[in-house]
This record gives structure tokens, sequence and C-alpha cells, in this order.
């Protein structure tokens, strides 16, 4: 009883560490997008309605597990994933357009297909009155449909908030040495995954653009169809952009 309920405040700690950094992240992009966006003396039009391509390098700044079951029946274990962040790409293609509603200021939108792959390193696990000592790296890709909606528009600038929906895939290696029960066995698990993003680009040429993006991604979690079986829990990675906009 003491073990598990030192490993609940353990895992308690670090999900409001892991909401704090998050609530930071979103807190200063949303500063700093207002403040620019207020500081543009007139608001520009961007006509465009144009094909578009992107890629960019991301960061992972954050990436949490929403926890681990080892079921060795009849006892479940509870553990937490120590995830550190690593590096992705992604890439798009999309169409740029606007619709207007009245006598309104028209709004920029997009539609775009994006293709996300990365890592993830993975420390350990932290289970009742233990750690599973790992040195590893989860992979995970996906393909996502996203609805993009222009924020601001100054001279040079624009602002966009978008979501999107899709198909991750995760890959989970071999680690089945590393306990005594052979219960951390290899995973490939493809489900529903989301995704959200905040981007502010600069225009470097009538047809290019560089942009900034904060982002976060959920990759839906799966489990092993042994025994002992594992549940690994969904993947949530929050991650900060570079990459440029290429009008087609």
């Amino acid at each position: 009883m003491i073990c598990y309920s030192i490993n609940r405040k353990m895992f308690t700690m670090k999900k409001i560490d892991n909401l704090r950094k998050n609530a930071l992240l979103v807190m200063a992009v949303s500063v700093s997008a207002i403040c620019f966006g207020s500081s543009g003396a007139r608001a520009e039009e961007f006509p465009k309605h144009d094909w578009y391509a992107t890629g960019s390098a991301l960061r992972i700044v954050d990436a949490n597990g929403s926890g681990l079951h080892i079921n060795l029946i009849p006892a479940v274990v509870v553990g937490i994933s120590d995830y550190e962040g690593n590096m992705a790409w992604s890439v798009a293609v999309g169409h740029e357009g606007s619709f207007r509603r009245g006598a309104c200021t028209p709004q920029n939108v997009r539609m775009e297909v994006e293709s996300v792959a990365g890592s993830i390193d993975r420390k350990g696990i932290d289970v009742p009155g233990s750690r599973i000592v790992l040195d590893d790296s989860v992979k995970f890709r996906a393909l996502f449909l996203n609805g993009i909606l222009g924020l601001w528009d100054t001279k040079h600038t624009r602002w966009w908030l978008g979501a999107g929906i899709g198909y991750g895939q995760t890959k989970f290696p071999d680690e089945s040495g590393a306990t005594s029960c052979g219960c951390l066995k290899p995973l490939t698990h493809d489900d529903i995954a989301f995704r959200v993003k905040l981007q502010a680009e600069r225009e470097i040429s009538t047809n290019s653009a560089l942009f900034a993006e904060a982002g976060y991604i959920k990759l839906t979690g799966g489990e092993t169809h042994t025994l002992p079986g594992v549940d690994y829990g969904a993947l949530k990675v929050t991650n900060l952009a570079l990459g440029i906009r290429v009008y087609l």
C-alpha cells in the first residue's frame, strides 16, 4: 500500500508538471499572437486561392502517456511511462481560399492533407515499488485531414489555427527482456489520431512563406494480445516547428 501510494503521488506530480508546461507553452504562443496581431497598423488582405505544399521540422518538447497497464491475471499493475521528446517531420499539400458572409470581411480558410512521422525516447516505466529501466524509442506516423482558419493578417504576417483528424500508427519495440514476466512485447498499433496547431507565417516572396508552429498530437493507444498482456496507453505529443510554405 505504501509503494502504491508513493507511485500514485509521483504520477500526480508528473501529470501536474506536464499540464503546467503545456499551459505555459499555449499561454506564451497565445500572448505573442495577440500582441503581434494587434501591433499591425492595418490588416492586409491576402486574396490567395491557390494550391500549396509545406515542409517542416518538429521538435517534440513534451510527450506523455495516458498510463500503462500490465495484466498479470488476476492482478493488474499500473505503470507510468517516462517519455522524452525527440524530432519529427511533416509534409502537407492543401488548398487556400476564402468565404464571405454578407458584407463581412472575407474569412481565409485552408484544407490540407498532412503526413507526420517521428519518434519519442522512452527512458523507463515506473511501477509500484520499482522502476523498469529502458533506453529505446517509440516510433509514430500519422496522416491527417486538417481544416485551418485565418486569425489575423498584417502587412507581411498571417496567423492560423487548425485542427485535424486522421489515422495514426505507433510502434513499441520489444523490451520483454527488461522484466521478469517478459511482458513488454513489441506492438504496432493503428487507430484514430487527432491534431491541433497554431501557426504564424511570414512572407518571404510572393509565392512562399516561412512559418513557426506550436502543435499537439494525440495517438490512440493499443494493447498486446498475449498473456500477460500490456495496454501501452495513448501518446500525447506537444511540438514546436519551423517550416516553409510554397504556393504551386
